[in-house]
């Protein structure tokens, strides 16, 4: 499922507290969403209600949010869904992004934060501490969610009681529109915005880990092409007239390609590549990560080609980014060339990781 942000003409922002009713006189439908009334309350059900995935959203009409306080009520029936609010995004499809897997309830990754960038979720590449967390909601019950939006950070509490800290949020966008979404049918209501300008996150920021030595830092990155077109480049090393833009990984190493521009109905495969400068011929192990599929070439040598697509290997496995896989490359004396062809047509994170023994002395741009 691919980000659709809708585009608004108008932007107010409320001075103080301020409740907006599920109707459609304050929210935008997109998709599979219906204003209803619900145990009583002005609601939306985004989704069909049966569990199939096919998604609704509601944007909240002229109001721009940087920091504060947002409050929902959500019902959420238990079957497959990923229900919740998205704010600070753009028309460009950028923003933030928590939700709830009440299909995963009471499992550590009953909920999660994940960024948007330029229309692509990133859940694949973010899904650790602070990103995702073990929550026993009331599914089945009306739940209130409570997310405070800090600068750089977020606190989100439901029913009162602590579900996720986000230590730092990855869109880098810093106000924009407010929203609800689901796919398999949930329902929201009662919504209320508190904006705090400047809200100061009161918990000390956690100290973040520097990368191993080794680790590929930046990637060069295309735009977005076919991946026949990504893999007959890389095969000829033709880069005359290809767009690329340095993309710095995340902090967890993880390039976010997505950062390069956005895919589409052209294409979905980005051509990532770096140079490893050695000081001599050797043969260096290469601890890489990818999302969905790559292609790995060395100076112009396809060396390998996998998958890891969610559910391709049996129907849990999601695809997280991790420094998984390894590989021995065959590194000649000065400058190597190595690049990743990297495809992802679904929605979970297209990403890039690589990272080397500090002993083999590399050096990288």
């Amino acid at each position: 499922m691919k980000w659709s942000l809708l585009a608004l003409a108008l932007w107010a922002a409320p001075a103080l507290a301020q409740d907006y009713p599920l109707t459609a006189e304050h929210w935008e439908p997109g998709g599979l969403a219906r204003f209803v009334d619900k145990d009583g309350r002005k609601a939306v059900l985004l989704g069909p209600g049966d569990g199939n995935l096919k998604g609704g959203e509601a944007t909240l009409k002229g109001v721009k949010f940087s920091t504060g306080v947002l409050e929902y009520d959500m019902l959420a029936s238990g079957a497959r869904d990923f229900a919740g609010a998205f704010f600070r995004a753009d028309e460009a499809g950028n923003g933030e992004l928590y939700y709830i897997r009440p299909h995963q309830n009471g499992n550590p990754d009953a909920d999660q934060y994940t960024p948007f960038v330029n229309g692509s979720w990133a859940w694949q590449i973010f899904s650790d501490e602070g990103f995702t967390s073990k929550v026993k909601f009331n599914i089945g019950r009306w739940m209130h969610v409570r997310i405070d939006v800090y600068r750089d950070s977020a606190l989100v509490t439901v029913d009162g009681a602590e579900a996720l800290a986000v230590p730092d949020l990855k869109s880098d966008t810093r106000d924009g529109m407010l929203g609800v979404t689901a796919a398999g049918g949930t329902y929201f209501a009662n919504f209320k915005v508190t904006p705090i300008a400047d809200y100061a996150d009161p918990r000390p920021a956690p100290a973040v880990a520097p990368l191993p030595a080794g680790s590929v830092r930046t990637w060069r990155v295309s735009t977005a092409m076919p991946e026949e077109a990504a893999l007959a480049r890389t095969a000829k090393r033709d880069w005359a007239g290809m767009t690329s833009v340095p993309v710095a990984v995340e902090t967890n190493g993880i390039a976010n390609l997505s950062r390069a521009g956005p895919d589409g109905d052209a294409g979905h495969s980005y051509v990532a590549r770096f140079i490893a400068d050695s000081g001599k011929a050797q043969s260096v192990k290469m601890d890489f990560g990818f999302s969905d599929s790559v292609h790995v070439y060395l100076n112009g040598r396809l060396l390998y080609a996998g998958s890891d697509k969610q559910a391709s290997r049996d129907y849990r496995f999601l695809g997280i980014v991790g420094f998984w896989d390894s590989l021995f490359l065959p590194l000649t004396a000065g400058a190597n060339e190595v690049v990743f062809v990297v495809t992802d047509g679904t929605n979970g994170g297209t990403a890039a990781a690589a990272r080397f023994d500090a002993a083999a002395g590399l050096s990288f741009r």
